[in-house]
């Protein structure tokens, strides 16, 4: 980077940064997908993202929180769905500088820490998903609870915590047997998905790295899956904070949360291949790996 003056480094920077945010809105009006839940559009897939990713990952939090505010607001500018929400947008911009902001912290990383880091989440999760499916089933809570009972009516006091919570959360939802469903996928299989996917990720990065162990490499799979998964659970998160007063007041949080947060997650899984992909074009060129923060 010595041989960069700083003006010349960060117009350069910003060249690409246009260049990624311009095929990213392409992306978008071209290829968005919307998955509707419980009758609304509850969620946005669209490839262009890896585009709008690349500048915090390559550039650092401030370029990538520039470019997903950008990504954004020209994208509903060019093709508006429903009322604009700032809100959306400023939590937009922060996933783009958290996403920069984690992978400088993560990037450098030993893998041995994130391995057994990934794998203690793996196993939290696997038994917080199991011990809910004993708890439940032991209280009789299954997905067609309330045909038999009246909501009004149950009794909760000698119930496990967890049934407790999603009986106080659900029964008065506009459809309380639908509510329940979603709450018993978030907090059962929800967590057990989540857990197989980390064991997944560990298994897939310990075959990258057995390959890529002869050339002294050390593979970005797992700080960049972390990166994005973590970045994104954030962004799905908070933005089902914002929708869901508009678009499911009467739903309670975790059952819209649940489908939107597992959904995003596999997306970005997806995602973060096409994301090493690029990084490593940028890694192998060193005109423009001297541009990469």
């Amino acid at each position: 980077m010595s041989n960069l003056s700083n003006t010349s480094l960060h117009t350069r920077r910003i060249a690409i940064c246009a260049i990624f945010l311009s095929i990213a809105l392409v992306l978008r009006l071209l290829t968005t997908i919307y998955l509707p839940i419980y009758g609304a559009n509850g969620l946005r897939i669209n490839p262009g993202t890896i585009f709008a990713i690349m500048p915090a990952i390559l550039f650092g939090p401030v370029y990538g929180a520039i470019v997903a505010g950008l990504f954004d607001l020209l994208g509903f500018t060019l093709l508006p769905t429903g009322a604009f929400l700032p809100w959306m947008t400023v939590v937009i911009i922060a996933g783009g500088f958290l996403r920069g902001l984690l992978w400088r912290g993560l990037r450098n990383q030993k893998h041995s820490v994130l391995r057994i880091t990934l794998l203690s989440f793996a196993v939290l999760l696997l038994a917080f998903g199991i011990m809910n499916i004993a708890l439940l089933a032991n209280d009789s809570i299954t997905a067609s609870f309330y045909e038999s009972v009246n909501p009004e009516t149950i009794d909760t006091g000698d119930m496990h915590f967890i049934s407790r919570l999603l009986i106080e959360r659900t029964r008065g939802a506009g459809n309380p047997g639908d509510a329940l469903s979603g709450m018993r996928l978030a907090v059962t299989w929800g967590p057990i998905g989540a857990a197989g996917f980390a064991l997944l990720l560990l298994a897939i990065d310990f075959a990258l790295s057995k390959w890529l162990v002869k050339k002294e490499v050390q593979s970005p799979v797992l700080p960049l899956t972390i990166t994005l998964l973590l970045s994104g659970l954030f962004v799905s998160t908070l933005n089902t904070v914002v929708l869901r007063p508009i678009f499911w007041p009467a739903i309670p949080f975790a059952a819209v949360w649940a489908p939107r947060v597992v959904t995003s997650l596999l997306v970005d899984a997806v995602f973060v291949y096409f994301v090493v992909l690029l990084y490593g074009l940028f890694e192998r060129q060193n005109d423009l790996k001297q541009l990469v923060q």
